[in-house]
């Protein structure tokens, strides 16, 4: 049975330079596609926001 230490990456990064520089500073695949999903979030956000901020508007009668 294989050990694993906490900073192994859990898929194999056998690829060039580019994949060993971030596997050793402990970047792995599956943290860059939610990096990568980070700016759908926040645009999730800003709507939400903005339709409680239209909603209040519209009840309070503050908008024009």
């Amino acid at each position: 049975m294989a050990v694993k230490t906490p900073n192994d990456c859990p898929t194999s990064c056998s690829g060039g330079c580019v994949c060993r520089l971030l596997k050793k500073v402990g970047i792995c695949r599956s943290t860059l596609i939610t990096l990568a999903l980070v700016p759908f979030a926040w645009d999730g956000v800003l709507w939400a926001a903005d339709a409680v901020r239209s909603i209040f508007d519209l009840v309070s009668g503050v908008g024009g």
